[in-house]
């Protein structure tokens, strides 16, 4: 737009956000762009696939989906990782790394923490803007694609309608972590 015009292409931000009532939302690729080396990253043997923003920001960015882009992203789309490697590496890897017992795997005994997706169609949903956060505030969500439960020790507590009326939820804080 700004070489159409000939402008400095921040005036043709500000342009257009002004012609647009300051409706206009703008979205930028701020870190880890360049996809040939994410794809290194993830494949790295000691790589730790996470973020944490702890909601900080969700009027203007949120990238809570980062475990449905792994697996519809890179799984999927551009076969960085297979679904197996991206399942450990959203599961038993951080429960390793962090030493959060009883977590990560399927074994009898551990706390039964399940997804269930389809793997043709998991991923992340367009970003959306929702108002429900107080004093009417908004916030931007990222909508789960392709996911048809979830299960928090055992309890389901998610379809694909989205979270479940239930009397109590079945999760609780870890306190116990192992060195």
């Amino acid at each position: 737009m700004a070489r159409a015009t000939g402008a400095d292409p921040l005036d043709a931000m500000l342009d257009l956000a002004v012609a647009e009532d300051l409706d206009t939302e703008f979205s930028a690729l701020l870190l880890n762009s360049d996809e040939q080396a994410v794809g290194r990253m993830l494949n790295h043997p000691y790589s730790l696939v996470s973020l944490s923003d702890a909601g900080a920001h969700l009027t203007l960015f949120n990238d809570a989906g980062f475990g449905l882009h792994l697996l519809g992203h890179w799984v999927r789309e551009k076969k960085v990782l297979s679904l197996q490697e991206a399942v450990r590496k959203l599961t038993s890897v951080p429960a390793g790394v962090f030493g959060i017992p009883g977590r990560g795997t399927l074994t009898t005994g551990n706390a039964a923490d399940l997804l269930l997706f389809d793997p043709a169609t998991v991923g992340r949903g367009p970003k959306t803007r929702v108002q429900d956060l107080p004093a009417g505030g908004t916030r931007l969500i990222t909508p789960p694609a392709g996911v048809h439960g979830v299960w928090v020790n055992g309890t389901r507590i998610a379809d694909e309608k989205g979270i479940r009326p239930i009397d109590k939820l079945p999760g609780m804080v870890l306190r116990d972590f192992e060195a």
